[in-house]
């Protein structure tokens, strides 16, 4: 075998063990296996354990993934949901005065562009203090932040 060979396959197991381990830190309980089977053929466990919804919510996700090309039975997927609403159920309050950007992104379901501007604008001016405060901030739509004005917390 080539060192050149060598080297690809090493690195290929070492990103397989890393993928494996990350799946592996979901937790335990029904439908663990289903969704590390299923859902990591197509994306790093982050995508699931950055989001907390509700069953609606869980289920738009899923449906998105359908649309994305996921593949599973319709029984599968109910598995899938109910695992995922009972370990990752519906958002805790989200501290936007303390929040990252990565974490206003997922919890508030904004894009990242949106959440480095909540971010950028609370660095230069200040503790945000009530929910007015987001319609200053530039490239965000206020819109999606008033939606969920019922997680904020300042």
């Amino acid at each position: 075998m080539s060192f050149r060979l060598s080297k690809a396959l090493f690195f290929f197991i070492t990103l397989i063990a890393a993928a494996s381990a990350a799946w592996a830190q979901l937790p335990d309980g029904a439908g663990k296996d289903v969704t590390m089977q299923v859902c990591s053929k197509c994306h790093d466990v982050s995508v699931v354990t950055d989001y907390h919804l509700n069953s609606q919510g869980w289920s738009e996700k899923i449906t998105q993934m359908i649309n994305q090309g996921a593949e599973a039975t319709d029984q599968q997927f109910s598995v899938i949901l109910d695992y995922l609403v009972k370990n990752f159920g519906p958002a805790k309050p989200v501290n936007v005065n303390k929040s990252t950007s990565k974490e206003l992104e997922t919890q508030l379901e904004i894009t990242s562009k949106e959440a480095d501007a909540i971010v950028k604008y609370r660095d230069s001016n200040g503790a945000y203090k009530d929910l007015g405060d987001f319609k200053k901030v530039p490239d965000l739509n206020f819109k999606k932040i008033e939606a969920k004005k019922d997680l904020l917390v300042f």
